[in-house]
């Protein structure tokens, strides 16, 4: 994944029939349905569905409900 998350990034999310789930692709903007197609014909595994998902909640990491400390590489799409 790209180091940066913001409102503004996207993931392509992979489900198996299991419930597993993998992260197919990302990107720092809004792709075009075509971008997100090909990620998905290039898929060699066996997902019943996939999930375009943008994030509602960046909570940095920690562990242990504490804050990571140093400068965060998350926030606020402009």
């Amino acid at each position: 994944m790209t180091a940066e998350l913001t409102y503004k990034s996207h993931i392509l999310i992979g489900v198996r029939e299991n419930g597993a789930i993998t992260v197919i692709a990302d990107w720092p903007h809004l792709p075009g349905q075509s971008e997100v197609q090909d990620r998905i014909n290039d898929t060699r595994n066996d997902y019943l569905g996939f999930a375009l998902c943008t994030p509602t909640s960046i909570m940095p990491a920690g562990g242990n409900g504490t804050h990571a400390g140093g400068s965060s590489r998350f926030r606020r799409g402009k």
